[in-house]
């Protein structure tokens, strides 16, 4: 039974949401003052990713690359106005019908193939190492629809080294039942609710063009396990109603939920009036620093 779409609150309420100091969840470890948050595009897998990429390339990035020759690690963009928005929220996620964005069983076939990865990965994602591939198969395969700050684990020393990250919109992820971002699909890399800031956070990398700071967003759970997620097609404005699981198959198009948009963080024209991203020396080393 599928949660009707026109009673779910749509993105269009949830814009004027801010990131609450307590909105990445309890018992998280709160980022360091001044900690700079890596930017990460849709393709790339990052430093030390857990396995290759399980990213179909199905999918596009939802903004092109900055073109300016900036290299990663010597960008510092304050993250704002960050909003929060539940796993819920129609339309948050995006991918095409009966198209997955990311091969599950692959990724359940490259941890199985290395025993500490598959622990750290198992630790980090906070189930048993036997649980693993029955975890994996009850993930959901989407795209973010926005830009998406996270906690990403990069794998190293034999542990699971946690970060934080932006992840460009159009990057593919696997979700659980209560959307919450769970999987980097282009590393492989366990990802949990972003580590709350204090006296906010900066971030490093090269932008791309649509990257804009007070437009991030930050997942939350939704209030229950839902059965399905309301994804859009933003190529065709189609909205599909795709169930929990990775089998797209059974990917069913559905109205549009009522007011809905195709976004969850359209453009701010605020933002046309902010000051460009610029280059300048990046404190500390080039690597994330784990949290």
């Amino acid at each position: 039974m599928r949660i009707p779409t026109r009673s779910i609150v749509t993105a269009c309420a949830l814009m004027g949401a801010l990131l609450a100091a307590g909105c990445a969840g309890t018992g998280v470890k709160q980022t360091r003052a001044g900690e700079l948050v890596l930017l990460q595009a849709a393709g790339e897998r990052g430093p030390d990713p857990f396995t290759a990429s399980t990213d179909t390339g199905s999918v596009r990035a939802e903004s092109p690359r900055g073109t300016a020759r900036v290299q990663p690690g010597d960008v510092e963009a304050p993250l704002r106005a960050t909003r929060s928005l539940s796993g819920a929220t129609p339309g948050l996620y995006r991918g095409s019908p009966r198209v997955a964005g990311c091969d599950v069983e692959r990724h359940v076939r490259y941890l199985t193939a290395d025993a500490a990865k598959a622990d750290a990965f198992a630790r980090a994602a906070d189930v048993s190492r036997a649980a693993l591939p029955g975890y994996l198969r009850g993930l959901t395969p989407v795209v973010l629809g926005a830009d998406t700050r996270v906690t990403n684990h990069a794998y190293r020393d034999g542990r699971a080294s946690r970060y934080q990250a932006v992840l460009q919109a159009g990057t593919a992820v696997l979700v659980d039942d209560r959307g919450m971002p769970r999987v980097r699909c282009a590393c492989g890399n366990p990802l949990k609710p972003p580590a709350p800031t204090r006296g906010g956070a900066g971030a490093r990398g090269t932008p791309w063009a649509g990257y804009r700071p007070n437009q991030v967003v930050v997942v939350t759970p939704a209030p229950r396990a839902v059965p399905s997620i309301t994804i859009v097609d933003a190529a065709t404005r189609t909205w599909i109603e795709r169930r929990v699981g990775p089998d797209v198959r059974r990917d069913r198009v559905v109205p549009p939920p009522a007011g809905a948009a195709t976004s969850p963080a359209p453009p701010d024209p605020a933002d046309e009036a902010a000051p460009p991203v610029t280059g300048r020396p990046s404190p500390g080393e080039n690597r994330p620093s784990a949290t």
